[in-house]
């Protein structure tokens, strides 16, 4: 076996050795956090481990029998499960799978029996404005905005004090510095998306280091008319992460690139990571039925500046 890195694999392995309860959940929304919140309430001596879904699906997250997951692909072996995402399909002992629900949140409060924990439902309700881009109280934007800010280990500590103090962990000094963090990127985003030309279908570049709410950048596009947005954001070894999206007034279905890609998501919202840009262009050229891409390139100056990609000839 190959020596493995990943800090979690020694959390989820400890946990098993102890009989502890063990939980996955999605790292980066609302839901995920909120899931795995819920969890915690009813099994206060779990382990939590957050992750992203293409993680599950290619990392050693099989190897362990899951008691809980949530928001995420099934790694396997799974007791129970709660999602709602179209590209995930059932394999747990116990399936709460609804692709139909607003969140995964919503199925986890059934699944764990904690209708009427009033804090539990009122965590819930948050889930459901975060993940339908349908925010409308302060307290959502906050919690969207620590998670967004936040490291894995500010995360995993947001999930227990969220389970232990409630609501008013939010308004603790080091939360409210990670929301202030986020609520600047979303400020900077919003002043991107004055001067992006809206067209029905926008494919935006980001520059390496340029810091931006990309899933937020999506959804401000598609409310000022974009039909179909694609965000590409470089990361290391020279792959990329697609945060898709498409309006529900249109015909388009950002799953079915993510799920090209090993990723996964919603019809309207979704994501996947690429091994370079040459295949996200061509997959995403490929689903469009286009020889010729526009890109949108934001550079490291938050200028933009667009470029036309012959998807056949290779030409920028």
């Amino acid at each position: 076996m190959a020596f493995i890195t990943d800090l979690r694999f020694y959390s989820a392995l400890l946990a098993k050795i102890r009989g502890r309860p063990l939980c996955l959940s999605h790292s980066q929304d609302v839901d995920g956090i909120v899931s795995a919140v819920l969890y915690l309430i009813k099994r206060p001596d779990a382990v939590v481990i957050l992750a992203r879904p293409h993680e599950v699906i290619k990392g050693w997250f099989s190897w362990f029998t899951w008691d809980f997951v949530a928001d995420l692909p099934c790694p396997k072996k799974a007791k129970i499960r709660v999602d709602h995402h179209k590209s995930n399909p059932p394999c747990a002992d116990v399936e709460y799978y609804d692709p139909n629900a607003p969140c995964a949140a919503i199925l986890a409060l059934k699944a764990l029996g904690l209708e009427g924990n009033q804090l539990a439902e009122s965590l819930v309700e948050m889930a459901v404005e975060a993940d339908t881009a349908n925010i409308v109280s302060a307290r959502t934007w906050d919690l969207n905005d620590a998670i967004k800010a936040a490291s894995y280990r500010e995360r995993v500590r947001l999930v227990r004090e969220l389970a232990m103090k409630g609501i008013r962990t939010l308004d603790e000094e080091w939360v409210r510095k990670l929301i202030e963090k986020n609520r600047r990127i979303r400020e900077i985003t919003l002043k991107v998306c004055d001067v992006l030309k809206i067209t029905d279908e926008m494919i935006i570049l980001v520059a390496k280091g340029v810091r931006l709410s990309y899933r937020g950048l999506c959804i401000e596009l598609e409310k000022r008319g974009a039909r179909f947005t694609c965000v590409l954001v470089p990361l290391r070894f020279g792959k990329y992460r697609l945060y898709l999206g498409a309006s529900k007034e249109a015909n388009y279905d950002a799953s079915e690139i993510a799920k090209s890609l090993g990723g996964g998501g919603h019809k309207f919202a979704a994501g996947a990571v690429a091994n370079s840009l040459e295949e996200a262009i061509k997959t995403i050229a490929t689903y469009l039925n286009k020889d010729l891409l526009s890109i949108a390139i934001i550079d490291k100056d938050l200028t933009v500046r667009y470029e036309t990609l012959n998807i056949q000839n290779h030409i920028r």
